[in-house]
């Protein structure tokens, strides 16, 4: 008697876990449809994707567009696939985040920013003029040279390759800074507004 009550309890254990499990696979298949589309994750937009001429994305970047052709040199074409509904402008930045400056663990070297690309626009030329008013209304602000525009990559000698990072962020609105303004102030600017980002990212460096 006493085997076959423990053989009976034992059928129930086994039955509870078996249903607690299946409860829990379709918590899982259904249960996060509505953010996560059944895996628990975030709804994340989708990345702009960029795409820049000369070289791939992680690949190295022509000398072309480097100091290693000399001083102003000229910018990449840049091409990006369309922001979510509802942007209105794109802010571009290049950026080394190799280097340490004064210590910083967040200050890195800015190549190039340029904001109040137009909503609509899905590209930039080759050789962006290095003016900080651009005609149209985009405007660019100092780089690490305190000139207006694309400064080249240009690591010191034996340093090896730096990892230079080209983000585009499509924004829910026109920022309206001067062109004048620093790059804290621009990051400042853009939060709260970004509706999607891509990413690309170019080596380079210099025996």
């Amino acid at each position: 008697m006493r085997a076959t009550r423990f053989m009976m309890a034992l059928a129930l254990i086994v039955a509870a876990g078996a249903g607690a499990m299946i409860a829990q696979d379709k918590g899982g298949k259904g249960g996060g449809k509505g953010n996560g589309k059944g895996k628990g994750g975030p709804n994340l937009p989708p990345m702009v994707k960029m795409t820049i001429a000369g070289f791939v994305d992680g690949g190295r970047i022509p000398a072309a567009n480097t100091c290693a052709a000399g001083q102003g040199v000229p910018s990449p074409a840049i091409s990006w696939t369309a922001g979510p509904a509802g942007t209105m402008s794109y802010a571009l930045i290049l950026h080394d985040p190799d280097p340490v400056l004064a210590g910083s663990a967040t200050n890195d070297v800015l190549h190039w920013a340029i904001f109040d690309i137009p909503g609509d626009a899905t590209s930039l030329p080759a050789g962006v003029p290095n003016t900080a008013d651009l005609p149209s209304g985009a405007k660019q602000p100092n780089n690490i040279a305190g000139q207006a525009g694309y400064f080249g990559p240009c690591p010191p000698a034996g340093h090896g390759d730096h990892h230079y990072t080209f983000e585009i962020y499509a924004l829910s609105a026109k920022l309206g800074l001067p062109a004048n303004t620093s790059r804290a102030d621009l990051m400042a600017a853009m939060n709260g507004k970004v509706l999607s980002k891509g990413v690309y990212i170019g080596m380079f460096g210099q025996q």
